[in-house]
C-alpha cells in the first residue's frame, strides 16, 4: 500500500495522445484549466528543462500531448510561477 501511496503522490505528468482534428479544442481545454504551453514559458526566462525534471519528480504538473509525430508540453501556470519566484525554475 505504501509504494501504490507513494507512485500517486510522484505522478504529475498526463499524457494524451490526439488526433490533428482534436489538439486545438484540447488546448483551448488546458489553457481554461491554467495549463500553459512549454514554448511560453521558455520565451519568458523558465528553464523548461528543469520544469520537466520537476514535473517527473512530481513536484510540477504537466501534461504531455502527443498530436501524431509531434510532443507538446504543457505545465501548470500557477505551480510554474510559485517556482520561478522561489528560483527554483530561473
Amino acid at each position: 500500500y505504501n509504494k501504490v501511496r507513494e507512485v500517486i503522490k510522484t505522478m504529475a505528468i498526463w499524457q494524451v495522445e490526439l488526433d490533428r482534428r482534436d489538439s486545438e479544442r484540447y488546448r483551448k481545454q488546458l489553457l481554461h484549466r491554467g495549463f500553459i504551453s512549454a514554448s511560453y514559458f521558455s520565451t519568458n526566462g523558465f528553464d523548461v528543462q528543469k520544469m520537466r525534471k520537476m514535473a517527473n519528480e512530481g513536484k510540477l504538473d504537466a501534461v504531455r500531448c502527443i498530436i501524431g509525430s509531434s510532443v507538446r508540453w504543457y505545465y501548470a501556470e500557477e505551480q510554474a510561477e510559485r517556482a520561478h519566484l522561489a528560483g527554483k525554475i530561473c
